[in-house]
């Protein structure tokens, strides 16, 4: 005999659907740490698309959560909660989601330009950081081009997929 599912109220739709986010954010997170990367301190912020779908999808508010999240027990799985790779972490996540949140309620720019501007405050908050206050060393500055330029072309990555997905997201949504 095959029961029927019990119809999920809509809070509950919405913390499934946070819930799903935060777990895909960390399974991206999780997964990015432990493949090969061309330079030590290069990843190419595939968590970000957790954050960018409940930014677009959400709200500003449950994005914020998933982001959290995501730094925060990614931190602590793979052993660096309260090190300088998690403050580093932290700052340009935080200078990332601050940048994206402002830029989509201005509301005339797209999840691609929003996702770019997001890996370039990313790169530039963990710049300044590391620069001004774990090294103290202005010769850091001089990566500055270079990470700009990696930030701009992995956030292009990462907006048109994140496009993509919130595209098949949405379309996938039963109507009222």
């Amino acid at each position: 005999m095959n029961k029927a599912h019990p119809k999920l109220s809509s809070a509950e739709q919405a913390d499934a659907r946070l819930a799903g986010l935060i777990v895909l954010g960390l399974l991206l997170f999780l997964f990015e740490a432990f493949i090969p990367r061309p330079l030590p301190w290069l990843k190419f912020g595939l968590a970000n698309v957790a954050s960018l779908i409940a930014l677009y999808w959400l709200g500003w508010r449950e994005a914020i959560v998933v982001s959290v999240f995501r730094i925060l027990v990614g931190a602590f799985f793979t052993g660096n909660l309260l090190t300088p790779g998690f403050f580093l972490s932290a700052s340009g996540g935080a200078a990332a989601l601050l940048g994206m949140i402002l830029l989509k309620e201005v509301g005339c720019f797209s999840i691609v330009a929003v996702s770019i501007c997001g890996a370039i405050l990313h790169n530039l908050a963990q710049l300044t950081l590391a620069a001004e206050w774990l090294f103290s060393n202005k010769v850091l500055w001089h990566l500055l081009p270079y990470l700009m330029i990696i930030g701009g072309i992995t956030g292009l990555v990462i907006g048109l997929f994140s496009r993509e997905l919130l595209m098949r997201i949405v379309d996938s949504q039963p109507t009222a």
